[in-house]
């Protein structure tokens, strides 16, 4: 007898030891999350509307803000996530919690490991951690958006029941802020088109500059990054709604988008919506409803450009002049064509739906995916082989001596004014690349080292004064280019393999998804992990990290992963 009190006094003792350290790292993950919703919260609506100085060192005043609210706020949650991390180590083995690493995960993993020896290896140690003024993309700037990925796919308060430990008011609050501070970005942006400046930041800029920038961002190339990542989240959220009330308030949310987006004046935009919507295509292929969805998704981007159209010709004396491309998707034929092609599409699958029954078609649609998304991929890369070969055989003159003809448009003769000089830019850098050592071709010259290198090559640094002078080139603006020659072939393929495992992990996640067992929050944030990261690459091809747009591509992945790890709790 005495013996059994004496064990079950044991089991008892086990038992509270248990809960008290339940109750401390429960404790310790709850101050993590509050700490990484806090940090949500300034970085989705309060960076970008902040500024200084108007649009005198914007980048670094974006920067400052950025920094400050991660070094105070991030850095702190992040020890703490170690701790939560420990606590779950001393209870399970090694074993079990690797299963928890995903294919999100490595790619974010090897990037920031690429960069770290980079880093190491660089000669320029203080450009390789600070990263260039204006924007600083250095190692600090890259493991803090690394961080920022594994707080938010770990500790995003998202509702009760879907999170044992969610805080259901923080996460709404802060995915409401978020539609408000970048809908009220878009507005000023739409706005400062039409030469309405509410905020004052032209004054004192001459008027030949307000084409370069525009809302609380700056540069127009800086603006049109951040829209295009941000942008997917409203994108999806009106694709995937059931509710009418979110699809009504979503889809005002993405006629602010396509409107800013048209408007911006940067052709990498153009770029970049060709590849989300091909992305959002291939998930609307997995059955009609969603076929649906991406059509009247595209006609409501379509719509939206004409009435921006519109909007021009009514206020023509007010209305920006916009480069060939934004015009022809605004006041040229392109928006009505796009408008009438799928609505055509639309009406031919409703009556399609009809005729045969619904049940019908959804029994057979099974057949069509696959060939449907065989098309899409085969035509989108036929048309980008197409569009290569026209401008190297116009650059190189083959389709005049073959044919007698020459192409005088500025998209298809790739010479060094060609991109607004990127067609020189990126020549010297592959110049410089070409020169590198075997070990900085491999690792690079260090994390946003690009200026820091080629100046401190003096033929290239000659080159490159002369015709730039009186500026100074930052960067290849093109940001795998740029990757190439700061992080070296070893971190441009990590960052491939991150993007490239994230768009595979979460389309996956997307396919699996259950129908009627998830919310429409995590539907549509899984959706736009893969959507975002198409966006931005789409864009940033003819772009670059900076502060007001990167990190932003690893809050939606964070984001996305989040979604998808509560999915697979729930479906195991």
């Amino acid at each position: 007898m005495d013996q059994l009190t004496e064990r079950n006094e044991q089991e008892k003792s086990v038992e509270n030891k248990d809960k008290g350290t339940d109750w401390f790292f429960g404790n310790i993950r709850d101050a993590a999350q509050f700490l990484t919703g806090c940090w949500m919260f300034l970085m989705l609506t309060i960076f970008p509307l902040y500024f200084g100085n108007k649009y005198h060192e914007i980048g670094g005043y974006k920067f400052s803000f950025f920094s400050g609210t991660s070094t105070l706020i991030l850095f702190p949650a992040a020890v703490l996530a170690v701790v939560v991390l420990l606590g779950k180590m001393m209870k399970r083995d090694c074993g079990e919690w690797r299963k928890e690493i995903s294919l999100a995960d490595i790619g974010v993993l090897l990037y920031m490991g690429a960069s770290v020896i980079s880093f190491v290896l660089s000669d320029f140690r203080t450009d390789a951690w600070e990263g260039v003024s204006g924007w600083n993309m250095g190692l600090r700037t890259q493991l803090l958006m690394g961080a920022s990925y594994f707080l938010i796919s770990r500790f995003f308060p998202w509702r009760n029941g879907e999170e044992k430990r969610g805080t259901g008011l923080a996460g709404k609050l802060i995915l409401y802020v978020f539609f408000a501070g970048s809908g009220i970005t878009f507005i000023l942006g739409i706005l400062n088109r039409f030469g309405v400046d509410p905020l004052g930041m032209y004054k004192g800029i001459s008027s030949s500059y307000q084409i370069l920038f525009l809302s609380t961002i700056g540069q127009a190339t800086w603006y049109s990054s951040y829209v295009c990542t941000v942008f997917a989240i409203g994108l999806c959220i009106f694709f995937a709604a059931k509710s009418n009330k979110i699809r009504i308030a979503s889809g005002l949310y993405c006629v602010l988008g396509f409107m800013t987006l048209v408007t911006q004046n940067s052709d990498s935009a153009f770029a970049s919506l060709a590849l989300l919507f091909t992305g959002l295509f291939v998930a609307a292929c997995g059955s009609p409803d969603k076929m649906e969805r991406f059509l009247e998704t595209a006609i409501l981007g379509a719509a939206s450009f004409k009435a921006i159209g519109f909007l021009q010709w009514g206020f023509s004396d007010r209305a920006l002049e916009l480069g060939r491309l934004s015009v022809m998707f605004s006041r040229g034929w392109l928006s009505w064509l796009l408008l009438l092609f799928f609505s055509i599409c639309l009406i031919v699958l409703l009556q399609f739906e009809e005729k045969k029954g619904k049940a019908a078609v959804e029994k057979e649609w099974g057949k069509w995916k696959k060939k449907l998304r065989l098309i899409c991929i085969i035509g989108v890369l036929s048309a980008a082989v197409l569009a290569l070969l026209l401008i190297i055989g116009n650059t190189a003159g083959i389709w005049e001596k073959w044919f007698g003809i020459t192409f005088h448009n500025q998209y298809l003769l790739f010479d060094n004014k060609w991109g607004s000089d990127r067609g020189f830019t990126w020549k010297a850098a592959a110049g410089m690349f070409a020169e590198m050592t075997p070990l900085r071709k491999l690792f690079g010259a260090g994390p946003d080292c690009f200026k820091a290198y080629s100046y401190s090559i003096p033929e290239y640094a000659d080159l490159l004064y002369q015709y730039w002078k009186p500026n100074i080139l930052t960067n290849a603006h093109n940001e795998f280019l740029n990757l190439l020659i700061c992080i070296g072939i070893v971190g441009l393929l990590a960052f491939l393999a991150m993007l490239g495992m994230g768009v595979w992990r979460f389309f996956k996640a997307w396919e699996k998804k259950s129908e009627g067992t998830e919310s429409t929050w995590l539907s549509a944030f899984v959706l736009a992990g893969m959507l975002s990261i198409l966006a931005y690459a789409g864009h940033n091809f003819f772009c670059y990290q900076q502060v007001c747009c990167t990190p932003f591509l690893f809050i939606v992945m964070g984001l996305a992963e989040s979604a998808v790890r509560i999915n697979e709790r729930k479906h195991s």
